[in-house]
């Protein structure tokens, strides 16, 4: 089957006549534009949905006068599932066995016709001149700098295979290596509820989850699997206190996952909690996949999130606030982003999130190390 799926772009407008929606379609963004560009989850297959995405993310922005972009998807019979898991299999991070793939004509890496348009809209116009030709690396860091990506679910591995054809064009351009995954960097995204790999992106980017979300945590890979793996131990533990008579100093207790902070690469940072709506209401068949929506993270007030859902909601918006700004700061001349750890106004959230942060080349945790030890001891003692 042909691939004739396409997209179109449009931005968040005043209302009048000609758009009484606040919402108008557009062929590209300005190249020396500085924006937010906010990719939907795969079901905005029509104006309304993408208008209505990009209203959300503009609900967050404290500056009202930085343009949203959205996206309107036409799949054209593409399945987004078949294609994530496609994708997510070509860097061995999916399930070979997943039935979604039965069928697939194309090869894993495939990227499909719609994103490839948006690359166009998008990318492909800051590293260039008018007449085509290739800019300078400052100014193309500059123009990438103009940028903010908000994606949700799909959106972010829109996001992630926009990267892969920004990282060819680079090098097609006749940029070095070390240069290329230096402008990479340049790019800024949020992501909701992520559906991409895990620790190979070049972009910096800022991933928020729950891990009570199925379909965020699909993604297998060894340091996802052992997260999961450190939640279940957790709650074991926390379930046992007590019980064994035995004391628990805050030196030997497991990582806690309320509310963490991952970073599997440096310019990737994952905002972490355990579940952001209490186990009650996610049971509810009418509140099916409340973990995974764009409202439980967007909302500025939602009574019904448990503390660390607050928190995670917070620092979302705080991200999306912080980022947006920094777009304006590169109008006239280049200023790079810095590390979320050295801005004041993260200072309380990183501290917090740091608290319970683990790093994932460490092996074992306090408890584990504590237990290891005691088991030596014991086969010491007893081969004596």
């Amino acid at each position: 089957m042909a691939d004739e799926s396409h997209i179109k772009l449009g931005k968040r407008v005043k209302k009048s006549k000609l758009c009484p929606f606040g919402w108008e379609y557009t062929e590209q963004i300005p190249p020396d534009e500085a924006c937010v560009i906010a990719l939907p989850g795969s079901d905005a297959d029509d104006s309304k949905k993408a208008n209505g995405f990009a209203k959300m993310v503009g609900e967050i922005l404290k500056n009202k006068k930085i343009p949203i972009y959205s996206v309107e998807y036409d799949l054209a019979g593409r399945i987004s599932v078949t294609d994530r898991e496609a994708m997510l299999n070509h860097f061995n991070q999916g399930n070979p066995d997943s039935p979604v793939l039965r069928f697939r004509h194309e090869d894993f890496g495939y990227i499909p016709q719609y994103i490839r348009e948006l690359y166009h809209m998008t990318f492909a116009p800051r590293l260039r001149d008018e007449d085509g030709n290739r800019l300078s690396v400052g100014q193309t860091a500059r123009r990438l700098n103009m940028l903010a990506f908000v994606n949700h679910c799909q959106g972010s591995t829109v996001s992630f295979q926009l990267e892969r054809l920004l990282k060819q064009d680079l090098l097609n351009l006749g940029h070095s290596e070390k240069i290329t995954n230096y402008l990479l960097k340049q790019v800024h995204n949020v992501d909701v509820a992520p559906v991409i790999p895990l620790g190979l992106t070049q972009t910096t980017t800022f991933k928020f989850v729950s891990l009570a979300d199925e379909k965020a945590t699909s993604v297998r890979t060894p340091q996802s699997n052992y997260v999961l793996n450190r939640r279940k131990e957790h709650e074991q533990f926390m379930e046992g206190i007590g019980k064994d008579n035995q004391p628990r100093s805050v030196g030997t207790r497991p990582f806690s996952m309320n509310f963490a902070l991952f970073r599997p690469t440096a310019n990737e940072t994952i905002f972490a909690v355990n579940n952001i709506f209490p186990v009650e209401m996610q049971k509810d068949e009418d509140l099916e996949g409340i973990e995974h929506v764009f409202d439980s993270y967007a909302d500025k007030e939602d009574s019904n999130r448990t503390v660390q859902g607050d928190v995670l909601s917070q620092t979302f918006r705080e991200t999306v606030n912080w980022i947006a700004e920094h777009t304006l700061k590169n109008a006239k001349e280049l200023t790079e982003l810095p590390d979320i750890f050295r801005e004041q106004r993260f200072s309380r959230l990183v501290a917090y999130a740091q608290g319970n942060r683990y790093n994932f080349i460490t092996r074992e945790t306090a408890l584990q190390k504590s237990r290891r030890q005691t088991a030596l001891r014991r086969h010491r003692d007893n081969s004596r």
